[in-house]
């Protein structure tokens, strides 16, 4: 244990590393706030904006001529009829971007007075293509824009084989790049604001689409550094049905009328004192305490739940149980149909369900229980005390 201690010592006292990696990663970016980093539409929008002389960047045709000069260059072999010099000659007079046109991601129309150019680009960032997509949008293409010279660009994270051999892939890695580019070389170009969001835009594809190099080069000399440490902090690393679990121990220890009987990270039971005096401990095969009735709260990465549930044991017993609570069944709402021959269940309250379990942190669920257990407590726990009060006290009878 003292190895382990001096281990996250030295972890916490010699790591200039994480405090490098802490401030790339404190700054704020819009893109994350508003959760738009894997959104492929407002990818594509940002990039049409950027390859379009007319919007209001400040670039000209700048980004778009570096764009398909780099395109065709890595290319050679795979565009026909275009060249980096028959690019480089391009004076950009007349261009259009479209979006979404014919469902095809970014459309650009470039029209010179010798040569009409469509270059065509789908963009995937974590999806994937389906359907003969790219096939699909090629024949739109070649039968609505038959007098151009078509450029069909597959852009994604990493390199993919598109489907369709007409469409040449192009990676996130590049365009990054070429956009580290212009910001070096055009920076006196952008105002301030135009600099800060596209600076800010590719920190976004860096750090989630394609890598940020010198963050993973930091991560990979920090564990090589501190592995014994690192490995010991994942081994205990948080987790929240575990978090919730404690919690709910906790608030059945803490309330006077509820009895703890035992947990897991996934189950945890308890009792009442009305249901210890009138119900006797004989079940089988379940609880250690032998409680032949008692509540069990469901503890699962999509639902929380607390549900009564009689228990194996001695059939007589457990039809008398079962019989008594049918007759109150705007309460006890599962005591239907036939008796089941191991667990029944007769009541569930429903505390958490997916969509509150999904990105929230626990404190924001501690919130949320303690109301739902509040309201448990107050109410129904309540009035099933008051109705099991009312049993007559059940007996073994002699075979």
């Amino acid at each position: 244990m003292k190895n382990e201690k001096e281990h996250l010592e030295n972890f916490i006292l010699n790591n200039q590393e994480l405090g490098q990696i802490e401030a790339m990663l404190s700054d704020f970016n819009p893109f994350e706030t508003l959760n738009l980093v894997n959104a492929e539409i407002r990818h594509s929008n940002v990039l049409a904006w950027l390859l379009d002389p007319e919007k209001n960047h400040g670039l000209g045709s700048y980004f778009l001529n570096l764009f398909l000069k780099h395109f065709v260059s890595e290319n050679k072999t795979s565009v026909e009829g275009l060249d980096i010099f028959s690019i480089e000659m391009l004076n950009y007079g007349n261009v259009e971007v479209r979006r979404e046109w014919k469902n095809i991601d970014i459309l650009i129309l470039i029209e010179e007075e010798d040569q009409k150019i469509a270059v065509v680009i789908e963009n995937k960032v974590k999806s994937t293509e389906h359907g003969q997509q790219l096939f699909r949008y090629r024949q739109e293409v070649e039968k609505e824009l038959g007098a151009f010279k078509k450029v069909y660009i597959y852009l994604t994270p990493e390199i993919s084989i598109p489907s369709d051999d007409c469409w040449v892939n192009f990676n996130y890695g590049t365009v990054s790049g070429l956009i580290d580019q212009t910001l070096r070389f055009r920076k006196d170009q952008l105002s301030k604001h135009i600099f800060t969001f596209i600076e800010q835009y590719n920190k976004i594809l860096k750090r989630y689409i394609v890598g940020n190099s010198e963050i993973e080069k930091i991560c990979k000399q920090i564990y090589k550094k501190h592995k014994t440490a690192l490995d010991l902090i994942f081994q205990y690393k948080p987790d929240i049905l575990a978090d919730i679990s404690s919690h709910m121990q906790k608030l059945i220890h803490e309330h006077p009328d509820t009895l703890f009987d035992s947990a897991g990270k996934t189950a945890i039971r308890f009792s009442t004192r009305a249901i210890d005096e009138k119900v006797p401990n004989i079940s089988e095969g379940w609880l250690r305490s032998k409680r032949l009735l008692a509540y069990e709260i469901y503890n699962y990465d999509n639902r929380l739940a607390v549900r009564l549930y009689i228990a194996p044991g001695d059939d007589n017993v457990r039809k008398a149980l079962f019989d008594f609570f049918t007759r109150k069944k705007s309460l006890f709402t599962l005591a239907k149909g036939s008796l089941h021959k191991k667990y029944h269940c007769v009541f569930q309250k429903e505390f958490l369900r997916r969509k509150d379990l999904k990105d929230r942190e626990f404190p924001e669920l501690v919130e949320i229980i303690d109301k739902k257990w509040k309201d448990f407590t107050s109410n129904h726990l309540q009035e099933i005390d008051a109705y099991i009060k009312q049993m007559k006290p059940i007996t073994l009878t002699e075979d």
